[in-house]
């Protein structure tokens, strides 16, 4: 059984250090010496590779423990970065971890010896160049139905199976009003393989009976070129594409794929977009996706505010919910296209907690705080969620809230609640 164990950097480093003749371990920069380069070069031959790629596949390894050591805040936590073969390394060496006898217990660090990496590597290797992006499923034509009123819940970068994420789900199934749409704003960890798909999302995703579910594909599933998001986690909620749509008399809501072409909406997505628009007449448009149109906290979203120019100059855009930013972050309407953006990243991730620049003490409660983020560069202000994670053991105060919003649609209507990981609400506004 899948224990869904942390893969860090301390652990892949400890892994390929040697002996010394004394019984100890050799320092971090012996261990990376020309003879254990040479090591894995050699491993990278056996399994089938020219010398000259091995030496670039060797290469390709130093940055990704390069990337992992520059992320990692406590070698204890799930930590995963955006960089395809730092996050590959981690599910591969997870998912061998979870083969072998005992396994760790549940979100503790793996531990390796000499010979698990030295004999893993290649085969990794083997298996990384092997990836192909799965076949583009296109978007439905036309939006399906929804009720005058309805409930959403929203979760973004909550495919952990860890910290906040199972009380999530179980805060969703216990929600009295029913929720009857849910959805998923993207991020399995480490890259979204079958074995994590299931083990890590799916199996904590929450049953609500007669809710449809939905999922965005994100950066992290399409570093193993979004096979299993595309075969099982569609698969298992009814979607036929990782474009869709609903849609009733006063609301058209849209989900976009924002990571099959990365950061970016390829494959006509912006033209079927305009045509659904288009048709809904006077109705209020809400969009979601995993990635960002804009922030304050990480990278701007140029491609897809290119993208829709259009449509957001025309201020056809209501509301715009995305996650991949590991943050709760509600903006303040934007100044030019009237656009509400949020970014509820915040589902199962265990992300450090920090106090951004010229951030002041808005309102807080019992275990949280709102900070107000000044605008910037033509990004709007907004408010930031801030507090300790009680899910992440030993380290809550270092970490900040895992949770999830609901957005309740009554008429033409919508009311925005955020709710933390235990259900509790701690922000309520209606939009309209």
């Amino acid at each position: 059984m899948a224990t869904n164990p942390v893969i860090s950097h301390r652990a892949i480093v400890r892994g390929l250090q040697r002996p010394t003749s004394e019984g100890g371990l050799e320092s971090l920069p012996q261990a990376e010496s020309v003879a254990v380069h040479e090591a894995i070069r050699r491993k990278l031959v056996e399994a089938g590779l020219d010398p000259a790629e091995a030496t670039e596949m060797v290469g390709l390894f130093s940055e990704a423990l390069d990337v992992l050591e520059k992320g990692e805040l406590e070698p204890q936590v799930l930590n995963s970065v955006e960089h395809s073969v730092a996050s590959l390394l981690q599910t591969y060496l997870a998912e061998k971890v979870e083969e072998t006898a005992p396994p760790p217990e549940a979100g503790l660090e793996a531990k390796f010896d000499e010979h698990d990496l030295f004999g893993w590597i290649g085969s990794f290797f083997t298996w990384w160049r092997g990836i192909v992006d799965h076949a583009w499923q296109p978007p439905p034509a036309e939006p399906q139905p929804l009720h005058a009123s309805f409930r959403a819940g929203v979760l973004g970068d909550w495919g952990t199976g860890l910290y906040g994420a199972p009380a999530c789900a179980r805060s969703m199934q216990k929600d009295s009003q029913c929720l009857n749409l849910l959805i998923h704003l993207g991020d399995v960890y480490y890259s979204g393989t079958e074995t994590e798909i299931r083990e890590r999302f799916l199996k904590f995703w929450p049953t609500v009976a007669g809710s449809v579910s939905r999922a965005c594909n994100s950066n992290h599933e399409m570093y193993t070129g979004g096979h299993a998001y595309f075969d099982v986690t569609l698969a298992k909620f009814g979607q036929s594409s990782s474009c869709f749509a609903f849609q009733n008399e006063h609301w058209l809501l849209a989900g976009l794929d924002s990571a099959y072409k990365d950061f970016d909406l390829g494959m006509d997505q912006a033209a079927w977009l305009e045509g659904l628009v288009a048709a809904a007449g006077s109705r209020k448009v809400v969009l979601f996706s995993h990635h960002q149109p804009y922030s304050l906290l990480d990278k701007q979203g140029t491609n897809l505010v290119t993208r829709l120019r259009n449509l957001l100059q025309a201020r056809r855009i209501f509301a715009w919910y995305w996650g991949h930013e590991h943050r709760c972050v509600l903006y303040d309407a934007h100044p030019l296209w009237g656009l509400h953006g949020r970014c509820i990243g915040h589902g199962g991730y265990p992300y450090f907690r920090t106090t951004p620049e010229g951030a002041q003490r808005q309102q807080s409660g019992e275990g949280f705080v709102w900070l107000r983020l000044p605008g910037r560069n033509l990004v709007p202000g907004g408010l930031l969620l801030d507090g300790p994670n009680p899910y992440v053991e030993g380290e809550a105060e270092r970490y900040g809230p895992n949770g999830y919003a609901v957005l309740e649609f009554d008429g033409p209507n919508l009311t925005e609640q955020i709710h933390d990981a235990d259900g509790r609400e701690v922000f309520s506004q209606r939009l309209t």
